[in-house]
């Protein structure tokens, strides 16, 4: 049997499996080798490249072709504890909305704040930047303003700083819907809000309408279905036997290669994930993906310029020595921002 319920010690093996998938996505999807992803919206031709990576026979392309192809998944992991977490900590407590929201704010201003400072040195350092590279000078003033605010995602016609900020607005979207909202609500209002918003996804690709599956998609209203499952089981754990937990997996597979099983596949991945999870609770993976977890905010925040540097300086260098440069680096970044800014904030108490 699979216990559904989540300590804190899950929760930190399931962000440092999520974060993985993130980083490694983010830098191996820029290579035209392996398939991007349907992360966004459904996209058959990526579907079909992925498949024929998948039957190729060769290791390293399936390997590389897996993270590059379905990485972006790791971000469902990230939802779903959000959801979870706030389930626990929030549904009986007695904090005000105000409260609530304020202080999931600062939260994520901890992370954000000091990155829009490396920004702006990013962008006015005089160098080919890959971050910049399809934006005017003038424009990283209102980027910057919007990333703040938690608004940039109202703008889905393009990528606010491309990078992975948008996941910050959505996040914070997700907090103002579940304060105001989905704090008190019952589980009917639950399943109604995921089950509406599968029928709106599943009738905009029947209607070709992909430029709103992309919108929604962006923004909280495509991420609720998984946010309201980590509610749901944070109210209600279950336990699920083997056999259920295979055919979840079977599904999810099913999930890849048909446009509506899609919309469900970022619930559906859980099935994977949890099952990857009794693998990593025990020995050297515990200790591993525990410490990846640890680590997970500041990695998200600083892999993007450790990734663009990688891009410019390794050119001439095997794809494969690269990934594990990329990495490599993306944990040593990744800690020392993270040292600093707690030495900063415990020393003023923040």
């Amino acid at each position: 049997m699979v216990q559904l319920q989540y300590s804190k010690t899950d929760s930190l093996l399931l962000k440092g499996i999520g974060i993985l998938f993130i980083v490694l996505h983010n830098y191996i999807h820029l290579f035209p080798e392996f398939p991007p992803e349907c992360e966004f919206k459904y996209i058959p031709e990526n579907v079909d490249r992925f498949s024929a990576a998948m039957l190729s026979g060769d290791l390293r392309l399936i390997v590389f072709s897996l993270f590059s192809f379905l990485g972006h998944y790791g971000v469902s992991i990230f939802v779903f504890i959000s959801g979870y977490g706030l389930a626990l900590r929030y549904d009986r407590s007695t904090d005000s909305k105000l409260h609530i929201l304020f202080h999931r704010a600062v939260q994520l201003w901890k992370w954000l704040v000091p990155m829009s400072l490396l920004l702006i040195i990013d962008r006015y350092s005089g160098h080919t930047h890959i971050t910049y590279n399809y934006l005017d000078n003038q424009k990283i003033w209102s980027d910057l303003f919007f990333m703040l605010t938690f608004t940039a995602n109202g703008l889905a016609d393009r990528f606010i700083i491309a990078g992975p900020w948008w996941y910050f607005g959505m996040a914070f979207q997700l907090y103002f819907v579940y304060t105001l909202f989905l704090r008190k609500s019952s589980d009917k209002v639950l399943w109604g809000i995921m089950i509406g918003v599968w029928v709106l996804l599943a009738t905009l690709w029947a209607l070709d309408l992909n430029r709103w599956i992309f919108a929604f998609r962006y923004n909280c209203v495509g991420w609720l279905p998984v946010f309201c499952t980590g509610i749901l089981l944070a109210r209600h754990p279950l336990q699920l036997s083997w056999k259920w937990v295979t055919a979840g997996c079977l599904v999810f597979i099913l999930s890849l290669f048909n446009p509506y099983l899609w919309i469900f596949s970022s619930i559906l991945v859980m099935f994977p994930f949890t099952a990857l999870l009794t693998v990593c609770r025990k020995g050297i993976a515990q200790k591993v993906f525990a410490a990846l977890g640890s680590l997970s905010a500041a990695l998200f925040i600083t892999h993007p310029f450790v990734r663009q540097q990688i891009l410019i300086y390794t050119k001439n260098l095997p794809i494969d020595l690269t990934v594990f440069i990329y990495m490599g680096l993306c944990l040593i970044v990744a800690w020392i921002y993270r040292w600093v800014l707690l030495t900063f904030y415990k020393k003023v108490h923040w």
